[in-house]
């Protein structure tokens, strides 16, 4: 009895009657007792009634559904009360005159008011609630196909006056059984979004009748036309997301349409944006989710799928459990070939996938694009799925809508944004998929020429024309096409796909031919730029799958059938893991978002070892550089073209080089399980570090031989002083604060292999300071390296003077900038762990400090001294050179620091 919160009343009650009373009562003892016992049976009615309904409820959220017990109950004594309510008859609000559509809900145009019909058999029941694009003025931000915001879940109920609509949170869940569900569910209630003054009930009280029209067409985030502002924007200086002042008489409402399991409204939404007009159309969609929700697949941090975050509340554990549901579609088996699935035999899915291309698209690439969809179809095949995922063009039914929340398409975008993307939206309750985008920039064709160009061009004659035949760049846009559709399957991105592959076995015909590039089209791999000329490679390009890609497919959506529960699944599926541990092509790897630390994951590499695949690559591009006026020497045309690719060359290097930058102080990273002998973090082995900061200052030192190219020099913008920035940025990103501690850190981590920060600051400075310390004349590049030492040690102990022009020598982005297809799914890079599991060790504040600052503080000591030394026994122009640098180190000194 106290779980229902009436301790002590029946005890009491008992009493009376216990043997151990007396049997001589007073009067007013009985009249007493007759009046306990009159409360008693009205208590028992009501405990009656209250365990049926808990009963009822508790059923109900069995089924996933959360309902409004009390509106519920009194549902028969609305719709009473209702009748009689003083209000407008039917007839008067939908005038015979309305245009009516029906569905899920009955919708109504009046004149220019859209009215909603709702039934009561809907209120309550989960639906999700959409806004995507479907036509814009000014596509900077966001194209027309694309949804602004995640759809919200919904439901809707009623009172006397009003219709509500409230939003469903189930980011927490708590079993209905659990002794703490009631606790759980009266702090867990579905708030109100908007409330709706009922208009007039339905001739047969079924239903009442609101008006949306206002609310659909408002300016309320889940309907605005505009990107969320980034966070990230003002930290890095990135340009700002579009915003606008909401002009509502000029905005509304346009058309409507109604289906059986969803409604959708065409909006236009109209903004000043700038002092400009902006206008939007908009289609919001209503759909009805299924009243079971499919049962959820736990991820694991082992493997990289899409996941949402669900925190469990339970009495089972002495702690919050967060558990992940994985993005998925529902495939399984229709019921009557389930037997067949079993035995092995190839059957269709209950549920087809389906891709519907957009008639934009140039008929010479729809068959690479339908190929790019339907690549898939192997790995669901592998796991007893025929016909799983198909691609069609769009219907020629007038009815077809490919904004329809329902509806999955590959959307053509015309903007310069270089870019695709693949999206999908899901049930919340569940983690199923409901309708996934592929959304195709037509700029992204520029980008993958220049991929190709630049990577291959010494090796493939092809890849130098000005614009590529349909067999040459449609392998590279089905390649495109099957990377977001990945996406869209539930896959993220995996940066050690790559990896699997020895970097030499790149050089081989037979290889390549079998496996491409990379173990995943989920990586950054773009084309073999490891190949060189006389090795005979012709599939220069990733694999329409790779072998991950297979393995990820089955762990996503090969039925479990000896498992009732997602806890149950969870052993095979951390047995289909180990099984392949230690096989590198299965391994899985993040991606980094704020800067690589594992040499094994990261973006457009190549290879197990990112030295002898960057050598391989270099030796490629100065092929390029040699004859790219001549490859580019297009008849009647001027030399932007040339510039353009001169200029990607030397982003190319850049990348390059940055891979082998991720050796110092990087580590490997892994998910290490309970029994198993794997360390969370494997340390980059010193001599490994130390061998590639040497082949990063010989590259740099190299760079200006070959890059800066006479000939180029004629036709295009000078680039010395390019070549001179990038020098510079990379001795600054070197000698980052961070990347020193993070030094320091892995080396006490591994003391018996430890590379310390001192000696790795050591070891740049010898190869900075060489000449100088040999006393012998100084390059231009090797002054401009030694001012960037000087301005980072002066950094470093927070001593740069705002009026020191050491301070304006510019910042040049060294490493990997990341700028390549973005197809930005930021959640690549987080999984479940967060940021901090990008980083070896802690780079906090004080032990930045702690191992940086001493450290530089006795680098400027001793370099003041060389500098002294120098000035002594220099030419008078190099001298000068020394005596400036020592300047600014005495004037930071003499400070005390």
């Amino acid at each position: 009895m106290e779980a229902l919160g009436i301790p002590g009343v029946i005890i009491p009650i008992f009493q009376y009657w216990s043997p151990r009373a007396s049997p001589i009562l007073l009067w007013h003892e009985k009249n007493q007792i007759r009046h306990t016992m009159k409360m008693l049976k009205t208590f028992a009615c009501l405990l009656l009634a209250t365990t049926v309904t808990a009963a009822a409820v508790a059923k109900d959220k069995k089924s996933g559904r959360r309902k409004a017990v009390v509106e519920t109950a009194a549902k028969d004594t609305t719709v009473d009360s209702l009748r009689n309510k003083s209000r407008k008859p039917y007839e008067s609000v939908i005038t015979p005159d309305a245009e009516t559509v029906r569905g899920l809900v009955t919708l109504h145009k009046v004149k220019s008011k859209y009215y909603m019909e709702l039934p009561y058999s809907v209120m309550d029941a989960q639906m999700l609630l959409a806004a995507r694009v479907s036509g814009i003025s000014n596509n900077r931000d966001i194209i027309a196909g694309r949804m602004p915001h995640d759809p919200l879940l919904i439901r809707w109920s009623a009172d006397d006056d009003k219709v509500y609509l409230h939003t469903v949170d189930c980011s927490a869940v708590c079993d209905s059984a659990e002794s703490i569900a009631p606790g759980f569910e009266r702090n867990k209630i579905d708030p109100v979004m908007q409330a709706f003054p009922i208009a007039a009930v339905s001739p047969d009280s079924s239903a009442v009748v609101i008006e949306v029209g206002s609310f659909f067409a408002s300016d309320q985030k889940p309907f605005r036309p505009f990107l969320d502002a980034s966070p990230l924007a003002k930290l890095f200086g990135l340009r700002e997301s579009m915003q606008g002042k909401f002009q509502k008489e000029m905005s509304g409402v346009v058309s409507m349409q109604a289906f059986p399991e969803n409604v959708n409204f065409r909006t236009r939404m109209v903004y000043t944006v700038y002092d400009h007009p902006f206008t939007a159309e908009m289609t919001v969609s209503m759909i009805r989710l299924p009243e079971t929700p499919m049962r959820p697949r736990y991820g694991s941090p082992r493997i990289g799928l899409f996941n949402s975050r669900k925190v469990k509340y339970s009495t089972d554990k002495d702690y919050l459990e967060t558990v992940r549901y994985l993005e998925r579609w529902n495939i399984a088996p229709r019921d009557e070939d389930l037997e067949k699935y079993k035995r092995g035999e190839l059957v269709e899915p209950a549920k087809q996938i389906v891709y519907y291309v957009d008639p934009a698209f140039p008929d010479k690439w729809r068959p690479y694009i339908k190929a790019g969809i339907e690549d898939w179809q192997k790995a669901f095949e592998a796991i007893g799925f025929k016909n799983a995922i198909v691609a069609r063009d769009y219907p020629d039914d007038p009815q077809f809508n490919p904004d329809d929340i329902r509806n999955t398409c590959i959307v053509y975008s015309s903007t310069n944004v270089a870019n695709a993307m693949g999206p999908s939206w899901t049930d919340p309750r569940s983690g199923e998929i409901l309708q996934a985008s592929v959304y195709f920039f037509h700029n992204v064709i520029e980008l993958v020429h220049n991929w190709r160009f630049v990577q291959t061009a010494a090796v493939d004659p092809k890849a130098r024309a000005e614009v590529y035949d349909t067999e040459t760049m449609g392998p590279m846009l089905r390649y495109v096409i099957a990377h977001e559709v990945g996406h869209t399957l539930g896959l993220m991105h995996n940066m050690r796909g790559s990896y699997a592959y020895p970097v030499d076995s790149l050089r081989s015909p037979s290889f390549t031919e079998k496996y491409g590039t990379t173990a995943s089209i989920m990586d950054y791999a773009r084309n073999n730029y490891v190949a060189q000329p006389g090795d005979g490679v012709t599939q220069l390009l990733p694999p329409h799958l790779g072998l991950y890609d297979y393995y990820a497919i089955k762990w996503a959506y090969q039925p479990i059938f000896e498992a009732k529960t997602p806890e149950e699944e969870v052993p095979v599926l951390n047995r289909w893991i180990d099984e392949k541990a230690d096989d590198p092509i299965y391994i899985y790897g993040e991606q980094a978002i704020f800067g690589a630390t594992d040499p094994a994951s990261q973006t457009e590499s190549l290879g197990d070892d990112a030295m002898k695949a960057t050598e391989y690559g270099i030796r490629n591009l100065k092929i390029v550089v040699d004859s790219l006026h001549l490859w580019t020497a297009y008849p009647g045309k001027d030399y932007n073209r040339t510039e353009k690719l001169y200029e990607e060359v030397f982003k190319q290097a850049r990348r390059y080089l940055g891979h082998v930058m991720v050796y110092l102080g990087g580590s490997y990273r892994y998910y290490p399980m309970v029994g198993s002998d794997q360390p969370a973090f494997e340390m980059v082995s010193k001599q490994k570090q130390k061998e590639a900061l040497n082949f990063i200052f010989d590259k740099l030192y190299e760079l200006p031989d070959w890059y800066v190219n006479p000939q180029l020099e004629k036709l295009t913008r000078p680039k010395n002083e390019d070549v001179t920035d990038y020098q510079m940025s990379t001795v600054r990103t070197l000698l980052l604060p961070g990347r020193i501690a993070r030094m320091e850190t892995n080396a006490k981590l591994t003391p018996e292999d430890a590379y310390s920060a001192s000696e790795y600051v050591d070891d740049i400075y010898n190869r900075v300071w060489a000449s100088t310390l040999k006393n012998k004349p100084l390059s231009h590049s090797e002054r401009m390296m030694q001012y960037a030492f000087v301005q980072s040690m002066l950094r470093g102990i927070d001593a740069l003077d705002k009026e020191s022009s050491l301070r304006g020598l510019t910042d040049y982005p060294a490493e990997d900038e990341g700028a390549f297809w973005p197809c930005r799914h930021i959640e690549c890079g987080r999984h479940g762990n967060g940021f901090e599991d990008q980083m070896t060790g802690s780079t906090r504040a004080t032990d930045v400090q702690l191992y940086a600052t001493s450290l530089c503080y006795n680098q400027l000591r001793k370099l003041g001294k060389l500098l002294r030394a120098r000035v002594q026994s220099s030419t008078d122009e190099l001298a000068e050179h020394y005596r400036y640098l020592n300047y600014e180190i005495e004037k930071a000194l003499e400070k005390g620091l």
